[in-house]
Order: structure tokens, then C-alpha cells, then sequence
């Protein structure tokens, strides 16, 4: 009994007008659609089905989320099971997510200024909007508002019960940081501060004005959105 291959369609397959690549060639990569750019990256299709077909269905899958970022976001477990989508495919489709991320954040560290709380909230964003539970991120800086060093010191519910000052202020001491900021994240991508958040930014302000390292503020990250309570008045 013969082994059947399975035939997939290539991009030089595709009629010269619906191929990306040359696309991209002829008038830069700005004029190609979000299913055109990861065609580009994915290279070939499957058996009756054009790179450029896959992509849009990827694109296009039905849940919760859908779109480029939430395609290249996907758990490798969860890619492999797309149709149309195997291991090498997976893996070049996170490694897009993690260039995208490591991208938007040194963009973002050049404006990265301890007075503005957006800056410091876009340097974090792309680290903690997807995340799908919560984190708390102390971000150390010295003397002339440079970030020192950012450690994650909490996963799962971010609350006064169980994130302490121990844990927020001993990695501070150890760097020498002379102020800190407080992020975390709300997976429902809505930045309002509940009243466990006001809680925990109390007590950890009056644990930082204790120990001569002042948090001077505490920014919630949304979904492309942020709450900082120092911009409200609550700090």
C-alpha cells in the first residue's frame, strides 16, 4: 500500500498579483494586509489550500480572540492543533509574537522617564496586557529616574494578603533603587482599581515611605490601556 503525499501549495504557486512577496518587493511591506505579512513568514499552505488561505483562516479563528496579535500569541500546544498549522509553523509564528514584543519594548525604554507615567506603562505593555492571570512587576530605578532592574514578584491574584512588602522591597534594597514602581495587570482588560487594589498601593506606599524608597506610583496595565494612580490623585 502506497504512502500518499499530501501536495501543499507553495507561494510561487500563486498567481505573480496575489503573492506577498513580491508584494513587498516592488512597494514595501506597509501596503500588505495582516494575512499577507504572515503568509510572507509562513511560506507554504497545505494540500488544497494557498499560504494565503491559511493565514486568513488563522487570522479569522473563531473564540475568545482573534486578529494578528492573538494569533502569534497562541500557546505552541494550542497552534499545533490548527489546521494547517504543524510544529515549524508554530514555532515561527511565536517567535513573531516575541520579536514584536521585545520591539515595542525597546522602543519604548527611549522615552522611559520615572515622571511619566505613560512611558513607563507602554515599556510594560506588551509584557503584561495578554497575560491571562494576573502579575505585579516592581520596576527599580535610581537616583536619576533610569530603570535599574524590573522583577515579577507576584502570579495569580495580586492582593494585600498575599503580596507583601518583604517581597516588593528586598530585590529594591539589593539594587539600591532609591525609587520604585508598582504594575500589574488586570486580565479583563479593564484598568479600574478595585478596592484591593487601593488596599495593597496604601500599604505599600506607607511601607516604601518607612524604608526611605518611596513608590511613587502604582499603574494598573488594560488591554492597549493603563490606570496610573499617581495621574489620578490617588498617590
Amino acid at each position: 500500500m502506497c504512502e500518499i503525499q499530501e501536495e501543499t501549495i507553495t507561494m510561487k504557486e500563486l498567481p505573480v498579483s496575489e503573492r506577498p512577496y513580491e508584494k513587498c518587493r516592488t512597494a514595501g511591506p506597509e501596503i500588505l494586509s495582516d494575512a499577507e505579512l504572515l503568509a510572507v513568514v509562513l511560506r507554504s499552505g497545505t494540500k488544497g489550500q494557498t499560504v494565503l488561505s491559511l493565514a486568513q483562516k488563522l487570522l479569522g479563528r473563531k473564540g475568545e480572540e482573534s486578529g494578528l496579535a492573538a494569533a502569534v500569541r497562541l500557546p505552541f500546544t494550542e497552534l499545533i492543533k490548527l489546521p494547517g498549522i504543524g510544529p515549524v509553523k508554530a514555532v515561527q509564528l511565536q517567535c513573531i509574537g516575541e520579536l514584536a514584543r521585545r520591539i515595542a519594548k525597546a522602543s519604548a525604554k527611549k522615552g522611559l522617564e520615572l515622571s511619566a507615567p505613560h512611558a513607563i506603562a507602554q515599556y510594560f505593555m506588551e509584557d503584561l496586557r495578554h497575560q491571562k492571570q494576573e502579575e505585579m512587576v516592581v520596576a527599580m530605578f535610581d537616583t536619576k529616574g533610569h530603570l535599574i532592574r524590573e522583577t515579577i514578584i507576584s502570579r495569580g491574584t495580586v492582593n494585600a494578603s498575599l503580596v507583601t512588602p518583604r517581597e516588593v522591597f528586598l530585590e529594591a534594597i539589593h539594587q539600591e533603587a532609591v525609587y520604585v514602581v508598582l504594575l500589574h495587570n488586570h486580565p479583563s482588560g479593564d484598568p479600574t482599581p478595585s478596592m484591593e487594589d487601593i488596599r495593597l498601593t496604601k500599604r505599600m506606599r506607607e511601607a516604601g515611605d518607612l524604608l526611605s524608597i518611596p513608590m511613587l506610583d502604582h499603574i494598573i496595565i488594560g488591554d492597549n490601556c493603563y490606570l496610573s494612580f499617581k495621574e489620578r490623585g490617588y498617590i
